[in-house]
């Protein structure tokens, strides 16, 4: 590769890393350790300011231009999702709806042309379909004891459905011939730790009470977002 490929290379990664970046990352380490310590006023600051962060990284490197557009629909989805879970418990279900219009957001951003149809795809899928109806099946009879517990289970499906569905998106990515390696890599870890931020949510909420739970679902979820934004604004950028 020639020389002045490599040097048009190192300044797209410049220009990835500008101060919103940094400031995102401090204000989730914060919020991390806002969580452990259980340090409230912090973590009602440093929450949202993550996302704000975020939305105006990506923002500021894509303008939100083709695809990416609906990445920072579904960050905007995100910050109010969390600004919503963090006032009151009351709230669970307007949470639950902002974040499922997030992953419906990241679905159209993934999905820009139509899935490639082959065994790695298939089997991917059935392996995602399989995990997501065990962790269902963990949850439902705590989600049965809440109040209008048939109807709480419904939205819960609908969203875990969403959930799923994303996930999947982003590890077909690697099955996409206009998808490189490294962006793909960073949408589908972004993607599983995401799953994983929701289903120790889930598990936390519903099932038993998990020490210091708080503070791994928000260091996965923070990680998750971050892996989805990079690797969708390498794709896109590209």
């Amino acid at each position: 590769m020639p020389w002045s490929c490599w040097g048009s290379a190192a300044g797209r990664k410049n220009d990835l890393l500008t101060w919103s970046f940094f400031a995102a990352v401090a204000f989730a380490f914060l919020d991390w350790a806002s969580t452990w310590k259980g340090w409230k006023i912090r973590l009602y600051i440093a929450k949202p300011a993550t996302l704000l962060f975020l939305i105006l990284w990506t923002y500021q490197v894509t303008h939100w231009q083709g695809g990416m557009l609906w990445f920072g629909i579904a960050l905007v989805f995100s910050l109010l999702g969390d600004i919503a879970l963090m006032l009151n418990p009351r709230y669970f279900m307007l949470g639950l709806a902002s974040f499922l219009f997030a992953h419906l957001s990241f679905l159209v951003g993934f999905n820009q042309l139509p899935p490639p149809f082959t065994v790695g795809t298939i089997l991917m899928a059935v392996l995602v379909g399989i995990s997501a109806a065990r962790v269902l099946r963990i949850l439902k009879p705590g989600v049965m004891k809440v109040p209008r517990g048939k109807r709480f289970l419904t939205a819960v499906v609908s969203y875990g459905l969403t959930l799923t569905l994303m996930v999947l998106s982003a590890l077909v990515t690697f099955f996409r011939t206009e998808w490189s390696l490294l962006p793909a890599t960073l949408c589908a870890c972004g993607a599983v730790l995401f799953y994983i931020s929701d289903t120790l949510l889930g598990y936390d909420r519903f099932v038993v009470k998990v020490k210091h739970g708080q503070s791994y679902v928000h260091l996965t979820y923070h990680l998750g977002q971050i892996g989805l934004v990079t690797g969708a604004m390498l794709h896109f950028l590209k």
